[in-house]
């Protein structure tokens, strides 16, 4: 397809107004993300994952336009993320298009140009996205966490199944609060979660409304008292079935899944020998599989892609972290001889912050002489997503972290674990 020459001074980007406007953003995402499927289903379900979400508004799905005609778009979309007690309101880019016919001709470049312009005018915390490599750096994102790890086993090692004690079944909405309750229990420890802000809204939503087109729906896994111990989010790509989120309180509990998931599997056309689960390395379901059989697992990691974050505005950020800040101190302060007052420069920004024994808190003018730390915006957003150690700051160039307060930063700054659920992807 040859591509049409447009200027960067023609091309508009706004809200979409229209039902063809809209048509033409989710027919355009559907052909682009999902070529060898059906696009009028993929369309369809895409917009229902979309617009029947219970916090979406008409005004989040962005287009790129010469005169009347779509180009491109993306969706810019509300969460808040989970950083231990502190809640961070983010802006999530999803689905980044560009008509193949107006490729190479600065789009994409205008439209993440556009979020990062709306994103500065709601004063948003951060900005996220899951993106190809080496595209999204240019605008100021940079890796913050990895795709959750998938472990491998082989169909014919699983361990004979227990009948009589839990039983698997489909999902319906009528569990929608047991299973947020369980999704919760496995997801909310971890750092950049969303699950503990979950509502049983937006849970049942999930349920109903997966963006991807498949013909297996979620499954649950309950004990004799009818109490749910689990459950096993299902989907389908390219004609392969895979396991998007798995979570299981107990081993049994966890037996009962991997016997349904390979049933569903040898009903398969060509029925694959291997089965995978993704799962968080700290989590009781992958503990609960390799204590029982051998696992094999697999993390890939792409530089400058996948799980990225860029600051967007730095007061907000701040204020947000206080609550995390509080309770590392609280818990850990015993380990640092130091108090004082900290100076807090993020590129151009500085932030005063008082540190007593019990506490840590901003102040508007320092009382004493600070110590002074500067980072980059990040360095900054790594440290606090804990996905590199201060260790790893001190190497960077341009960073200033006096040694004096490498033990206090340590405690701010821990190095920790963070997943992103299946069923929060966007």
């Amino acid at each position: 397809m040859k591509n049409r020459q447009t200027a960067a001074s023609d091309l508009e980007v706004r809200s979409l107004k229209t039902p063809a406007e809209l048509e033409a953003f989710f027919r355009l995402n559907a052909e682009i993300f999902r070529p060898d499927e059906d696009a009028d289903l993929v369309s369809a379900q895409r917009r229902r994952f979309l617009m029947d979400d219970p916090d979406f508004y008409l005004h989040q799905l962005r287009g790129a336009f010469l005169g009347d005609t779509y180009v491109g778009g993306y969706a810019l979309l509300e969460r808040t993320m989970c950083l231990g007690p502190a809640r961070l309101r983010t802006a999530c880019i999803n689905g980044v298009a560009t008509h193949p016919a107006y490729r190479h001709q600065g789009i994409a470049t205008t439209l993440m140009q556009d979020a990062i312009r709306v994103a500065e005018s709601q004063r948003y915390a951060l900005l996220f996205l899951h993106g190809l490599a080496y595209f999204y750096q240019q605008f100021g994102y940079i890796d913050v966490l990895e795709d959750t790890p998938r472990h491998i086993f082989a169909r014919k090692q699983l361990p004979e199944s227990d009948p009589g004690t839990y039983f698997v079944r489909a999902a319906t909405l009528t569990d929608a609060p047991a299973l947020l309750a369980c999704y919760q229990r496995h997801y909310s420890p971890y750092l950049g979660s969303f699950a503990p802000t979950r509502t049983l809204q937006r849970q049942e939503h999930t349920l109903s409304n997966w963006f991807e087109v498949t013909d297996s729906g979620p499954l649950v896994v309950l004990n004799t008292e009818q109490k749910l111990h689990g459950y096993l989010l299902l989907s389908r790509r390219r004609r392969k079935l895979y396991v998007y989120e798995v979570a299981a309180d107990t081993w049994p509990a966890t037996l009962a899944l991997l016997h349904a998931h390979a049933q569903l599997l040898e009903a398969e056309p060509e029925p694959p020998q291997e089965m995978s689960w993704p799962l968080p390395p700290t989590d009781p379901t992958f503990y609960f599989l390799a204590e029982h059989m051998p696992v094999r697992s697999e993390m890939l990691s792409f530089p400058n892609g996948g799980w990225m974050a860029r600051i967007v505005h730095t007061p907000t950020l701040l204020q947000s972290l206080l609550p995390l800040w509080q309770k590392y101190w609280q818990e850990r302060s015993r380990l640092v001889d130091w108090c004082g007052t900290l100076a807090l420069t993020i590129d151009a920004y500085t932030s005063f912050l008082e540190v007593t024994p019990t506490s840590i808190h901003p102040i508007r003018t320092p009382s004493s002489s600070p110590l002074h730390v500067t980072l980059s915006s990040n360095m900054f957003v790594q440290l606090i997503f804990g996905f590199r150690p201060i260790s790893w700051a001190q190497l960077q160039p341009g960073q200033q972290l006096p040694a004096e307060l490498i033990p206090a930063l340590n405690v701010l700054f821990p190095l920790s674990q963070a997943w992103i659920a299946g069923s929060d992807f966007f």
